[in-house]
């Protein structure tokens, strides 16, 4: 089902729509579209091309979107995956993978020195001219770094980690120092060699919660995480751009930190059942851009006629004064209804217009 005709009449992209969203510094003419990445898989499905720079800049631009999103390369080999059969209604013949929490490549200190930690250089952001040079007039990039938390506990696995953080915490907090350094090494690097002409933000991608709370304690987050991530941060807004978090799961017992001790400008991914987008907007728009919201739920299941309003009443509650971007809950993963995703879009053009801009 490949992206019907979803761009009004005279459509121009404009990353400026996005930036006043996430810098809160005014309105824009309308409610931008905001998504973390576009699976790969949904990529080929949406545009009928393999996925590459290319492919990804042109879906974004039929999407309606005023960016596209830049993942710079870690060089940090993971554990291998588990594997099961995709039954997403989008790849139904394809397989999925998911982090195995039992076991990591890293979960002693003789894993840890015979690991082949890398080395920053040109390789983690060689494909920025591609995506760059496919960008159409008004688009600019968002450069989407993986976070600390989140590469730790794919390199030694959620349960290991959680152990040593007790048994061995010298080597959790080697190996979070290591992995610190890299991502923020890879991210200066990246502001450092490419055209930041072509930049206007910095959105890190750092699950650091379930739908009950924190992962790990907070005290955790506190000593080595967060600096790394405020590091990132400072980064950005030396560059005079904005940084963004997504951060799944119930995050309320360190959302004042992330605001106001790490410097998050704006904060994506959120669920209905755990604390609904509109809950958030109210409780911290005034602090914190708002991204996305639209449950995964709901565009998985909704029938499209259901969909519509719910989307409706979404975007009406959000875009009140600003600070907000319309797209899903988390991102548009195979097992959503394609009909309900461009219905979203549809919803967006059609009633996310402030007048006057």
């Amino acid at each position: 089902m490949t992206v019907p005709d979803l761009l009004p009449p005279g459509h121009r992209p404009d990353y400026r729509r996005l930036e006043k969203v996430l810098t809160r510094s005014g309105i824009p003419d309308r409610v931008p579209f905001y998504e973390l990445f576009i699976e790969d898989t949904m990529v080929e499905r949406m545009t009928g091309r393999s996925v590459s720079p290319a492919a990804e800049v042109e879906l974004y631009y039929r999407l309606g979107h005023d960016y596209c999103n830049f993942p710079p390369e870690t060089g940090l080999h993971q554990t291998d995956c588990l594997e099961a059969d995709d039954t997403g209604v989008n790849n139904a013949a394809g397989r999925r993978e998911w982090l195995d929490g039992d076991h990591g490549v890293v979960m002693s200190r003789r894993d840890f020195d015979r690991y082949p930690w890398p080395t920053v250089g040109d390789w983690c952001c060689e494909r920025f001219a591609e995506y760059a040079r496919h960008l159409r007039d008004g688009m600019r990039l968002v450069i989407r770094p993986t976070g600390v938390f989140e590469n730790v506990r794919r390199l030694v696995g959620m349960v290991p980690l959680s152990l040593m953080l007790y048994d061995d915490p010298q080597l959790a907090s080697d190996i979070f120092e290591r992995v610190g350094s890299i991502i923020h090494g890879v991210v200066e690097y990246t502001f450092r060699h490419v055209d930041l002409g072509m930049v206007f933000a910095c959105i890190m991608g750092d699950d650091l919660s379930h739908g009950g709370g924190p992962l790990v304690p907070p005290a955790v987050y506190r000593r080595h995480v967060f600096p790394w991530m405020r590091r990132v941060a400072e980064l950005s807004h030396s560059h005079g751009m904005p940084f963004g978090l997504h951060s799944c799961g119930n995050n309320t017992a360190i959302m004042d930190e992330l605001i106001d001790d790490v410097g998050v400008d704006a904060k994506h991914s959120f669920q209905d059942g755990v604390e609904s987008v509109v809950d958030f907007k109210r409780r911290y728009g005034d602090r914190v851009a708002v991204l996305g919201g639209i449950d995964m739920g709901h565009l998985a299941t909704m029938t499209v006629d259901g969909f519509r309003p719910y989307c409706r009443e979404i975007l009406s509650a959000c875009m009140e004064g600003g600070g907000y971007a319309l797209g899903t809950g988390n991102s548009p993963a195979t097992y959503v209804r394609l009909e309900n995703f461009y219905a979203m879009h549809e919803v967006g053009f059609a009633y996310g217009r402030y007048g006057a801009a």
